[in-house]
């Protein structure tokens, strides 16, 4: 029976990347069951590096998949700072009986970053890096971080915290550069941090297929949060629902994962005949619905509809031939139950436009966080203070009501840092897009339609996944081969 299944699924277990995928998911499932404090989980992230270097003899390449893995677990020591006592606002007493709080986090990703930098200062040291490389496109990324700590010592009133705020973007982008300058096998590092997302995405899928059946988090200590959110309360949402959220902080954050790695998905399963691959997608879109986040649905019928184009009109694949009626009812049949979960959801849609619905809601931040650009059009509030500073200018605002940031990434790096951060973040993204393109290379094709997922998806939220969004954008795809996952072409690749 385990030689048909390995049959079924092309296992190959002396492939360096299957050793890596194998062993990732061990680890992660492990940490899930042991359910270890979080000292003790740094020093098995600090044992999975080491066993990333025995796989592949290069040790930047370990350390860099071990913290970009380690990166999804908002897992360390906590402080709560408080932003704003709102006794002057006795609405929202009884939901923030301590004030306007958020929290900074010391997380496990930050102690193996630590060992990054002495690497790469060794590197540097002994004079392997190559800084002639740099392009107009990485000034430009330069220029968006360091402006933003410019607008923060002008304007922040609490300086301190603007600048821990920057500490994850920081080290993204250090990352980046170490991709950049740093790692000479790109194609060892692409092939192994796909292997790392389907790990990874494989453990998403089974802790949110718990949560679902619970209807709550489970408790483990790799979950970033045990509260249940309240949920349906607009007008387009549905009364109440359990969203899962894995081991991220927001459902609507774990559906932005789920749907920029859908192309990467799709990727491989037009590289390779694998099953295993087409159950990975299945289990991604199974976990993506579940999560109830319809601007990540929206963003990945938009990346699925450019991946078809690309395919038909670009590579001239005829898809519907590979569509047997057999394939077709099975499935419909898998979709099935899936559609009932999510049409109730789809079809609130249509009270979008009345008061109180979540668009509703989104263009009354954006005019009053407009106004706020206007009287700080160059430096911004400050970061993360921007729902302080609406509340003050406003105090019957709808921040008043609902304290949250602008549900665009876009806007909020304007009203935070300034219209020129915003600009130079759209000019490397532009750039960057552009640079992808001109690869004219499948991997780099679907990378591209990964950022536009990225892009959509924030444009409805107040975050996107930098760390996902930077690495994609750092490869050099013209030396990473475009061979399949397992070196074998499929005839008939989907």
């Amino acid at each position: 029976m385990l030689n048909s299944l390995k049959s079924i699924f092309n296992l190959k277990p002396d492939s360096q990347e299957e050793n890596v995928r194998n062993f990732v998911l061990v680890f992660l499932l492990f940490l899930w069951f042991v359910n270890p404090i979080n000292k003790l989980i740094v020093i098995l992230f600090l044992i999975l590096i080491f066993v990333l270097f025995r796989f592949t003899k290069n040790l930047g390449i370990s350390l860099v998949l071990g913290y970009f893995l380690s990166s999804f677990f908002p897992i360390g020591k906590i402080y709560y700072i408080q932003l704003l006592d709102i006794k002057n606002f006795p609405n929202l007493v009884q939901l923030y009986p301590i004030g306007l709080v958020t929290r900074v986090q010391i997380s496990v990703s930050d102690v193996l970053f630590a060992f990054l930098v002495v690497y790469s200062i060794t590197v540097w040291y002994r004079k392997k890096i190559n800084f002639k490389k740099i392009t107009i496109i990485d000034f430009f990324l330069i220029a968006f971080f360091f402006y933003g700590i410019l607008a923060d010592i002008f304007v922040s009133s609490n300086l301190y915290f603007s600048l821990f705020l920057k500490k994850d973007l920081f080290e993204f982008i250090f990352i980046y550069f170490m991709i950049r300058f740093i790692i000479k096998d790109q194609s060892l590092l692409y092939k192994l941090f796909l292997s790392i997302l389907i790990s990874f995405t494989l453990f998403e899928s089974f802790v949110i297929l718990q949560q679902f059946i619970h209807s709550s988090p489970i408790g483990k200590t790799l979950e970033a949060t045990f509260d249940i959110e309240s949920f349906g309360q607009g007008s387009d949402e549905l009364f109440f629902f359990y969203r899962p959220i894995g081991t991220f902080i927001h459902a609507n954050l774990l559906a932005m994962y789920l749907a920029a790695i859908l192309p990467f998905f799709a990727y491989l399963i037009t590289k390779s005949n694998k099953y295993f691959l087409k159950i990975v997608f299945f289990l991604t879109v199974t976990s993506l619905i579940l999560t109830l986040s319809r601007a990540a649905w929206l963003a990945s019928l938009i990346s699925f509809l450019i991946i078809l184009f690309y395919l038909e009109y670009r590579k001239k694949k005829i898809l519907i031939r590979s569509l047997s009626l057999k394939k077709i009812i099975l499935y419909f049949l898998l979709a099935l139950p899936l559609l009932f979960y999510s049409v109730p959801r789809v079809a609130k849609i249509s009270n979008i436009f009345q008061e109180g619905s979540g668009l509703n809601l989104r263009l009354r931040q954006t005019n009053e966080v407009i106004e706020l650009i206007f009287q700080s059009p160059l430096f911004g509030t400050g970061t993360g203070l921007s729902v302080v500073k609406a509340m003050q200018k406003n105090p019957k605002g709808v921040f008043a009501f609902f304290p949250s940031e602008i549900h665009n990434y876009f806007l909020l790096q304007a009203v935070e840092n300034g219209l020129p951060y915003l600009g130079f973040f759209v000019i490397f993204i532009f750039l960057s897009l552009k640079r992808l393109i001109n690869y004219k290379k499948k991997s780099s094709f679907f990378g591209a339609v990964s950022i536009i997922t990225l892009i959509i998806a924030g444009l409805f939220q107040p975050f996107i996944l930098n760390k996902l969004l930077l690495i994609i954008l750092a490869f050099n795809y013209d030396r990473i081969s475009e061979e399949s996952y397992d070196n074998e072409m499929e005839k008939n690749s989907i």
